[in-house]
């Protein structure tokens, strides 16, 4: 059951509930009132269970994913310091060869390069299979 209750509005107020009244043909303002923070009570309910939604998958997305990403980091993190050491060797060569110009792969491309390169190749093309293996006969998780 209602109570009475004297209340103050602004006009933009009183005339958003006769508009609600009229929608959804309500004959007394306070049963728009009613109604109107009922639904907005229901909204607020459901933002939160989106909310909560939204988080689980979130945390299950890290869940998936953080140990992929660490594996990355450490890899790229080894290629970086192999690309240094290497950087860092071809210098030292350099200079001890009193080297003064340098002849770039694309004008010509030594033998000894094009085994490395294919050897490169090779282990990566290996290492991809082993994991494409492991990762098949991995039983599913949920």
């Amino acid at each position: 059951m209602g109570r009475r209750q004297n209340v103050t509005l602004h006009e933009e107020t009183i005339a958003l509930i006769k508009e609600y009244q009229e929608q959804h043909h309500i004959r007394y303002p306070g049963e728009a009132l009613d109604r109107m923070i009922e639904e907005w009570e229901k909204q607020k309910s459901k933002d939160h269970s989106q909310e909560y939604l939204m988080s689980l998958m979130a945390q299950r997305f890290k869940d998936v994913f953080s140990e992929e990403m660490k594996r990355l980091r450490l890899a790229a993190n080894r290629s970086d310091k192999n690309t240094q050491v290497l950087l860092e060797l071809m210098n030292g060569f350099a200079m001890d060869q009193n080297l003064e110009n340098c002849v770039t792969t694309p004008i010509f491309e030594s033998p000894a390069m094009k085994d490395a390169r294919e050897a490169v190749e090779e282990r990566i093309s290996h290492q991809r299979q082993k994991r494409i293996s492991a990762t098949e006969t991995q039983p599913a998780s949920s």
